[in-house]
C-alpha cells in the first residue's frame, strides 16, 4: 500500500488511513510499519495537539485513533512522562511502534522457565535499544517488554496493532516476584477533529 505523505495533516486523517488499511485481506505488520514509516517521515508537526497532552498527575496516556469492529486491528497514540517506565507486558499480538516525538528505551525480555508454573514467569533482560523520534519498529508476537521515556520530555508514539488492545487478553509481569496478572492499562477517548 502506498500512502501519500502529504494526505495526513490530522489524527483523524491517519485513523481513516488506517482502517482502509486494516479494512484490507492482507493487513499485517508490513503495512503498518509502510503507513507508520510515510506519515512519520514528514517534517510537519501534523499530530492534533489533543492527543500530545499529558495531566501532570498521571504518568501515561493512552488515546485510541481507530479500532476495527471485527476486533483485528486498532491504532492508539501513547504519550509517556519522562523518566516513566512501563510495567512489563505483552500484547497478545504483534505491534508496529512509530516514535513521533522523543525517544524511547525499549528491553525485551525472554522467559527463563519455560512457562511450566500457571500465573509465574521467570525473566531476563534478552534486549535493550533506544528508538528516537521517527523510527518505527515491529514488535512480533509473544514478545515481552517494557518502555521508557527519555531526554526529560514527554515521549509521544503511535501503536498499531493485530489486535483491539483495548479489549485484548494481556499480562503484566512482575521481575521481583515472578507474578503474572491481567494487564489492562486505562485509554481515553478523544472526540473527532
Amino acid at each position: 500500500m502506498t500512502v501519500s505523505h502529504d494526505r495526513i495533516r490530522t489524527a483523524t486523517e491517519l485513523a481513516e488511513e488506517f482502517a482502509r488499511l486494516a479494512s484490507q485481506d492482507a493487513y499485517g505488520p508490513a503495512g503498518a510499519t509502510a503507513l507508520l514509516q510515510a506519515v512519520l517521515a514528514q517534517p510537519l508537526d501534523w499530530l492534533d495537539e489533543q492527543y500530545q497532552e499529558r495531566p501532570d498527575d498521571r504518568d501515561w496516556m493512552l488515546y485510541p485513533l481507530h479500532r476495527s469492529p471485527d476486533q483485528r486491528a486498532s491504532m492508539l497514540v501513547v504519550v509517556f512522562a519522562p523518566g516513566v517506565t512501563a510495567p512489563v507486558h505483552d500484547h497478545g499480538s504483534w505491534a508496529v511502534i512509530g516514535i513521533y516525538r522523543g525517544r524511547e528505551r525499549e528491553t525485551w525480555f525472554r522467559r527463563t522457565d519455560g512457562g511450566a508454573t500457571p500465573g509465574t514467569a521467570q525473566l531476563v533482560a534478552d534486549r535493550t535499544f533506544v528508538n528516537p523520534t521517527g523510527s518505527v519498529h515491529l514488535v512480533p508476537d509473544g514478545t515481552i517488554h517494557t518502555v521508557e521515556a527519555l531526554d526529560g520530555v514527554d515521549a509521544v508514539s503511535i501503536h498499531v496493532y493485530g489486535t483491539d488492545i483495548v479489549t485484548q487478553d494481556r499480562s503484566e509481569f512482575d521481575l521481583e516476584t515472578g507474578r503474572v496478572q491481567p494487564y489492562r492499562p486505562p485509554v481515553t477517548e478523544r472526540a473527532a477533529d
